[in-house]
């Protein structure tokens, strides 16, 4: 790549930081036989008959279908289908989507109302919960906002690196959210369910 990117050279390579598997095309220019290849990034439009494609992210080392990024992140269903070599549609379910629609099960220090505690949760890489991780055992205490009853609830977080009140087993920080669901009525977090049969962390 030359030492001077042009601006579609910046686009592709912000394009690649998106998830984008091919995103711009690369142009050969040689001055003269005895010259060495060399390269620039043009638009796609703009790239004519003869222009090479640049792979601009690496392919994802345990699937055959999708770029790393998309499933490290698990940006599955905003990815294009690829194709086989012969032109037919790829049809075969992705093994690192398929491994992603069950949780990962993980454990949360998480500090509330002055009080840290380990928990069990679930990290999802799927579906609507996709990115977020899940407390399991509702050890929270959420009052309802018509005024019902206070009630068990669970917490949903999700990744923040500003946010420190809440860590994981695999390095992740997450925002504390109050918001919760009590028996299917929106509340809010208020405090621990149950200070006696939690026992906090040393």
């Amino acid at each position: 790549m030359p030492k001077k990117q042009s601006t579609a050279s910046k686009k592709a390579r912000a394009a690649a930081r998106e998830g984008e598997k091919y995103t711009a095309a690369l142009r050969r220019e040689v001055e003269s036989p005895a010259a060495p290849t060399t390269y620039s990034y043009v638009p796609v439009d703009d790239a004519g008959d003869e222009h090479v494609w640049a792979r601009v992210v690496e392919d994802c080392p345990r699937c055959p279908c999708h770029a790393a990024r998309v499933c490290t992140d698990g940006l599955w269903d905003q990815s294009s289908r690829p194709v086989h070599e012969d032109g037919t549609p790829y049809s075969d379910l992705c093994p690192c989507e398929e491994t992603a629609e069950v949780p990962e099960p993980r454990r949360l220090t998480i500090t509330f109302k002055g009080v840290t505690r380990t928990l069990e949760a679930e990290y999802h890489r799927h579906g609507v919960m996709h990115g977020r991780l899940r407390v399991l055992g509702y050890p929270f205490r959420g009052e309802p906002d018509d005024g019902s009853a206070p009630g068990r609830c669970g917490m949903v977080l999700s990744r923040s690196k500003v946010m420190r009140t809440a860590r994981d087993d695999h390095g992740d920080t997450w925002w504390v959210r109050t918001r919760a669901s009590v028996g299917g009525r929106p509340a809010i977090i208020t405090g621990w369910w149950s200070d006696e049969c939690l026992e906090p962390v040393a």
